[in-house]
């Protein structure tokens, strides 16, 4: 979670996390416009394969709690109806074969963000483009991956540059193919 940062991204607030047989379990918070918008986050201690059943069962756990979304962290693989079913419930499968060190403290790799929609508006309204023309990323790159990218959204890849002190690239997430 730390390398994934995920909850200090996106503003969440962590109370306490709850400690199972098989998993953890977080429920992060965050205030948007004076709504509380609460998730539930199921990291599991051992990487296992994850059907359909796990996903339904945070499903229910997030009918109950009134979350708005979910996560499940650390399956080394999941079943196609398992991903068909999460994609409805609005449940994020992150894999558990993650590496064993922070991707972006590494020298060769760029600092990669996920933009604000109004950045990209500025973007493309610049370039007098739509965003479908931006280069593409795929969602399984391991950048992307970290930072929990959605298909849809840009990530901002900051490169240093001797001549121009910093420069910015746009990416849009897209699908992998199968």
């Amino acid at each position: 979670m730390k390398t994934r940062a995920l909850l200090n991204l996106r503003r969440y607030i962590v109370d306490e996390v709850l400690e199972y047989e098989n998993r953890y379990a977080l429920y992060p918070e965050k205030t948007d416009e004076g709504d509380v918008l609460k998730s539930i986050v199921w990291i599991f201690k051992e990487p296992k394969v994850i059907g359909v059943a796990i996903v339904r069962d945070i499903g229910k756990e997030m009918e109950e709690t009134n979350s708005i979304q979910g996560m499940l962290v650390g399956g080394i693989r999941y079943t196609p109806a398992a991903k068909k079913f999460a994609r409805d419930m609005r449940v994020e499968l992150v894999e558990g074969g993650y590496a064993s060190f922070d991707l972006f403290e590494h020298e060769l790799v760029p600092r990669h963000t996920i933009a604000e929609e109004s950045e990209v508006q500025l973007v493309l309204n610049h370039y007098g483009m739509k965003k479908f023309q931006l280069p593409r990323i795929l969602r399984n790159d391991p950048a992307v991956r970290v930072l929990g990218a959605k298909i849809r959204q840009v990530i901002r890849i900051e490169r240093a540059s001797p001549t121009a002190g910093s420069t910015y690239y746009y990416r849009l997430v897209v699908d992998a193919p199968l």
